[in-house]
């Protein structure tokens, strides 16, 4: 399997990246709130990816496989904001590559076979919401919306040198979904901020849950937290069910 780079690197590229951008001449403005407010984030995601097979079988790439095997990883999101309504939007791509020892069934027996996996996912998160509560220092706001998720896993199976067979899945998913997201000022510099959802639709149920802090520089503000994200189905040809979860890092522009 040939990799683009290796995941250490493309680490290494991201984070001079993220401080690249950082530097860039973007500077926040206080609007009225009558006037819309623009802002936009791109972040490193470095979690734990858990797709479980129709068998019930769970492959669990951990950080550590994730860097080892990452081809490549493109993650940003966006939103806007006047009064109490905003619009948000949320992207991410992942191409991961594998070799892992799985079980199957052949003529009626189990047996463990090798399996060459080449994971892509495509999920994306787009939402409206209205404000529902305000403070001094916090809000937050109830959100609708849908999410996507288009998935394909190539898999070249074999055992020993007698049985070889390639195998191509996908699924794709829409789903409407609801929630909550807020943000509290901790100083002035300092804030906290969370998000939550959970929908259906294509997949049996999908939710997410986010919660984070943000440090304003006066250009940019750096952002960090911890992320989950899962889809249950009832029953596709590759997958049960897949969970995505673990730390973040990124910068966000104000404008």
């Amino acid at each position: 399997m040939r990799f683009i780079f290796g995941g250490k690197k493309y680490l290494a590229l991201s984070l001079a990246a993220l401080m690249l951008l950082a530097s860039a001449p973007v500077s926040a403005q206080e609007k009225s709130s009558d006037e819309w407010q623009y802002d936009f984030e791109v972040y490193v995601w470095l979690p734990t990816i858990k797709p479980t097979l129709p068998n019930g079988e769970t492959l669990n790439w951990s950080l550590s496989d994730l860097l080892k095997n990452l081809d490549f990883m493109a993650m940003f999101d966006g939103g806007a904001r006047k009064g109490k309504w905003s619009m948000g939007a949320d992207f991410i791509y992942l191409n991961l590559g594998d070799t892992r020892t799985i079980s199957k069934e052949i003529i009626n027996h189990p047996v463990d076979v090798e399996a060459d996996l080449d994971l892509r996912a495509l999920p994306f998160t787009v939402t409206a919401g209205y404000q529902i509560a305000e403070s001094e220092k916090s809000r937050t706001d109830i959100i609708g919306g849908v999410r996507y998720i288009y998935i394909r896993v190539p898999l070249e199976f074999s055992v020993g040198d007698k049985i070889e067979k390639a195998l191509t899945g996908k699924v794709i998913t829409w789903d409407g979904i609801v929630g909550l997201q807020g943000k509290t000022g901790i100083n002035d510099r300092w804030y906290f901020d969370y998000y939550g959802d959970i929908g259906t639709g294509q997949s049996k149920l999908t939710w997410q849950a986010k919660a984070g802090f943000g440090y304003h520089f006066n250009k940019w503000t750096a952002t960090f937290g911890y992320r989950y994200l899962r889809w249950n189905y009832e029953s596709t040809e590759i997958l049960k069910n897949l969970t995505i979860v673990g730390p973040y890092v990124g910068a966000r522009w104000t404008w």
